[in-house]
């Protein structure tokens, strides 16, 4: 980066500073001098650091072994630096010599560091993590060292978990550390016992010691400076807790004693030493801690508490230059992340990295934050930062305010390449402005931001001891409130109802005001079923109280929730059983365009990715959570955003397709680890491994499921040849593998979960019924569809359709189905046995009463469209292929009138009574209500239909 000119009081700082590296240093200055380059670098360097002038002068040799190492226009690595301490922390040398040598290390390490940033040589971020890297392989090696001592009076704790177990916080747990910070550390160990050495004590005393002597190689200062200032008040309890605690110890608290603030803070944690130890602790104890495993907007709140805390500390000490703790600083930057890992890391894995570089740019990704917001702040973040490190590089000294001392500042501005101070305080103005704007976004509350109306009605007299009914009844009177009577009798039963009792007062407030907020919402005349509805969900939440935090922050969230509770039960009874769901009503996500096949299956994969393999139960309920997630980001779509009900019937099919293929996959590979991969014996003798495919019918088949829509499937294989058996040492022939497989595919796709279940599944559709086997060959299918099957089996098959399974498999059922519907129909008496059968239906299945009508199974219904199509598509297979290539209703009849086969007037007639039969079946379906209507409704379109239905089939 080309300089800015220098002042003159710059350039006479300058000066000074290289003729006294002449006198006192002067290796470093004729390495300087001879090298341009250097030279420019160093301009930069000396006027930006008293540190690294000082450091300079007292070690000749230090540039010159920067520079031979090719550390100081390469960088280092973790592994670099463990390479380095292996030699200053071997357990011959004694303490204070094994302190004195890390010091001059860290304080060679750091001017490195800092000639490289200030020089212009490495980006704020490889700063931060070389300066992380060093922290890190430092703590580790000098935790070794500590305890290779100990054990040399002690002995040393034996066993697998044995050794202390050193978190970093903080920073230092991201991989960020600023320059000068210091390094916030938890000491843990696993297990208890007594070591077996000259003077045996208990573990816990050995680790006790250990991390004493880990703090005092690398805090006190002494003539050769400090490593790193040490801060241990992160431990449970802070000060006045113990400063090594067990495993056991740690759980107790969490679950005790964890706080809000504690959560944010052991986002960041990260093992230095003892990595293997941590790991399962992290697993089962914090991360249920930090992650809930249900969306925790309770987060926002107490976030903001934290926030308020803070401003008043910066005004009481006057911080308010502060570029950490200041309004729009890092620790601002640090919230809105934070905020996001919290309330979705249950969900998200990939947001539960530590480091927020890491994570900020995925919150795009997922749809959290638009591109240019994560953009703005990931520019800040990297502004600040570089300032902040500017700043301490100016002494090595914990400061996070730019100086008061005007020539001060000014070397610091032309250190970050700005050229004057006027640039600077711009431009730290500018970024800090922009991070405020967005935590302001973010945090809104109820006195400014998205909610801006404050609730006038007061409902706290509802929980009151000594509640005066009358009183609060005029009240509601008073805001203008039609049916206030019914109104206050739904509130007193959510009051009451047993899971709403047990909320604490914090919860119980939120759900007061929440409440004060829906009825306000509603104004005069309020929708009853649907706050009845609303009511059930927030009865159905019970105790996790931050879903009422996050209706109450939300005015469009709160007016989706009632509008959608007011289409009907469906979509309440799913957010009743599913809260998570509620996220999906702050944003707009599903107005961008509901997921693609590839990204359902991304979802479904990072979803199933927290789950392990071995636990079905989880795996189940993590595919029904998926499930519910994706059905209600349709709904959404389709009620919001208006979405063709051809396209909420593709997401649906495609969603259920995804889904029939993991548990495929799922339910094969845990039967052939039970009982080995079925092999059969292929044409030219050689033994194979045998495909298998499920054939979908009905709506799944037809591309026209449902919200409510269960699936109809046939599983087939290619098992063939005189051997078909697994491939164990004790094989098992491969039609009990298939029995096996099926039964272990149907528990999946319906057993119930915490979470419900996925799919009723009907296979009464396979070759023979309830008697055939659940798995069938193809040969067997071809066989049974050629000289079995009645021609309601044939119609079926129009509607089949390969969905999940192996590509080949698939693909050559496809050919069998095209192959029979042309060559294996009957149809000298097709016209007859389609008009008995639709007869039959009617007469069995109709559900309608005088004066109404069954849309499904009434003349001139759906069924009858459905035959109409079926009966045609038959007809004409053989002579006219492509009519049975699609397996739904309306390309069916649309392929019919393409060739001519049917005037397009009459398929026009069809289509459209279809369309609309379908789309007033589909909103009855949200609202839980059968397909039976007045009779008067369809009158225009059903006896158009009913004539095409004669005209076909005649007096039939």
């Amino acid at each position: 980066m080309k300089l800015p000119q220098p002042s003159a009081g710059l350039a006479a700082l300058l000066e000074s500073r290289l003729a006294q590296l002449a006198e006192r240093a002067p290796r470093t200055h004729a390495l300087i001098a001879g090298d341009a380059a250097l030279a420019d670098e160093a301009a930069r360097v000396l006027v930006g650091s008293d540190f690294v002038h000082r450091s300079l002068m007292r070690d000749d040799a230090l540039l010159a072994d920067a520079l031979d190492s090719g550390a100081l226009h390469g960088g280092r690595s973790l592994a670099d630096y463990r390479l380095l301490l292996a030699e200053q922390t071997r357990v011959e040398a004694e303490e204070a010599a094994c302190g004195a040598q890390l010091r001059v290390l860290r304080r060679r390490e750091m001017v490195r560091i800092a000639w490289r940033e200030l020089a212009g040589l490495a980006p704020v971020e490889q700063t931060l993590q070389e300066t992380s890297a060093f922290a890190e392989a430092v703590i580790d090696a000098a935790t070794r060292y500590a305890g290779a001592r100990m054990a040399l009076r002690h002995g040393a704790p034996a066993g697998a978990d044995a050794g202390l177990v050193v978190l970093g916080m903080g920073k230092l747990g991201g991989g960020e550390l600023n320059f000068s910070s210091d390094v916030d550390l938890v000491f843990l160990f696993a297990s208890n016992g007594e070591t077996t050495g000259p003077a045996p004590v208990s573990y816990e005393e050995f680790y006790l010691r250990q991390g004493r002597l880990l703090i005092r190689l690398l805090d006190p200062v002494t003539e050769e400076g400090f490593v790193f200032r040490v801060d241990m008040r992160l431990r449970p309890f802070g000060d006045s807790g113990p400063l090594v605690a067990s495993f056991a110890f740690f759980e107790d608290y969490l679950q005790a004693h964890g706080r809000d603030w504690e959560r944010y803070a052991w986002v960041k944690a990260r093992a230095m030493s003892g990595a293997g130890q941590f790991e399962p602790l992290r697993e089962s104890v914090l991360r249920p801690f930090v992650y809930r495993r249900y969306l925790d907007f309770g987060v926002f709140e107490s976030l903001r508490e934290m926030k308020a805390l803070i401003n008043r500390e910066v005004a009481r000490r006057e911080l308010a230059d502060n570029i950490k703790l200041g309004a729009g600083g890092i620790r601002e930057v640090e919230f809105i992340v934070q905020a996001f890992q919290l309330v979705r890391g249950g969900e998200d894995r990939q947001l539960r990295e530590a480091s927020l570089l890491t994570v900020l740019p995925r919150l795009t990704g997922a749809r959290l934050l638009p591109g240019d917001t994560v953009e703005a702040l990931t520019a800040a973040y990297r502004f600040l930062r570089r300032v902040e490190n500017a700043v301490q590089m100016l002494d090595d000294a914990q400061t996070h305010s730019l100086p008061g001392d005007a020539f001060a500042r000014e070397r610091v501005a032309w250190a970050l390449g700005l050229g004057d101070v006027a640039t600077l305080e711009a431009e730290v103005a500018r970024h800090r402005a922009v991070v405020s704007e967005h935590l302001a976004s973010l945090f809104a509350s109820s006195s400014g931001g998205r909610e801006t109306a404050v609730a006038t009605l007061d409902l706290a007299p509802l929980w009151e001891a000594a509640f005066d009914r009358e009183d609060l009844l005029a009240r509601l009177g008073e805001e203008g409130i039609a049916e206030a009577d019914e109104l206050l009798a739904m509130l007193e039963a959510l009051r009451d109802s047993a899971r709403l009792k047990r909320l604490d007062e914090s919860g119980r407030r939120r759900l007061e005001v929440l409440l004060e907020r829906l009825v306000q919402d509603c104004g005069g005349e309020p929708n009853l079923p649907a706050l009845r509805r609303v009511f059930s969900i927030l009865e159905a939440i019970g105790q996790r109280s931050s879903y009422f935090s996050l209706l109450t922050e939300h005015p469009q969230a709160r007016a989706r929730l009632v509008e959608l509770c007011a289409h009907g039960e469906f979509l309440a009874a799913q957010l009743a059983r599913m809260p998570a769901l509620l996220d999906e009503l702050i944003h707009d996500r599903w107005s961008e365009g509901l997921p693609d096949r590839a990204a359902l299956e991304a979802e479904l994969t990072q979803r199933l990715g927290e789950v392990s393999p071995d636990d079905v139960e989880r795996e189940v309920e993590a595919l029904c959570r998926f499930k519910q997630a994706n059905v209600f980001r349709v709904a959404l779509a389709d009620l919001m955003g208006g979405l063709p009900l051809m396209q909420v019937s593709d997401r649906l099919t495609e969603l259920a397709e995804v889904i029939v293929q993991r548990t495929l996959d799922h339910a094969w590979r845990q039967v052939t680890l039970q009982l080995g991969t079925p092999l059969c014996t292929d044409t030219d003798g050689s033994r194979r491994a045998v495909r298998i495919a499920a054939l979908a019918y009905g709506k799944f088949g037809g591309r026209e499921l449902g919200y409510g829509s269960d699936l109809d499937l046939v599983f087939l294989h290619d098992s063939a040849g005189e051997q078909q058996e697994t491939d164990r040492a004790s094989p098992v022939d491969n039609q009990v593998f298939f029995l096996r497989f099926a039964q272990r595919l149907l528990h999946l796709l319906t057993v119930h979960s915490p979470a419900g279940r996925l799919y009723e599944v009907d296979v009464r559709l396979r070759p023979s019924g309830k008697g055939g086997m659940l798995v069938t060959s193809i040969d067997a299918f071809r066989q049974y569809q050629f000289k079995d099957a009645w021609t309601w089996e044939h119609q079926a098959l129009l509607h089949a359709r390969s969905v999940a399974g192996d590509a080949l498999l698939m693909a050559r059922i496809e050919r069998l189905r095209i192959e029979v519907l042309r060559k294996a129909v009957r149809r000298e008496d097709l016209a007859g046995e389609v008009a008995r059968m639709r007869e039959r239906m009617r007469r069995e299945l109709s559900a309608a009463q005088p004066g109404r009508f069954d849309m499904k199974q009434d003349r001139g219904g759906i069924a009858d469209i459905e035959f109409l199509a079926q009966y045609l598509a038959l007809r004409w297979a053989d002579d006219y292929p492509p009519v049975a290539h699609w397996s739904d209703t309306i390309r069916q009849l649309e392929s019919v009138a393409s060739a001519n086969l049917v005037p397009q007037e009459t398929v026009d007639v069809l289509v459209d009574a279809y369309r609309q039969y379908r789309q007033h079946g589909h909103r009855l379906s949200l609202e839980n209500q059968p397909n039976v209507v007045d009779a008067a409704l369809f009158s225009g379109i059903r006896e158009p239909v009913a004539a095409i239905w004669r005209e076909t089939f005649g007096s039939l």
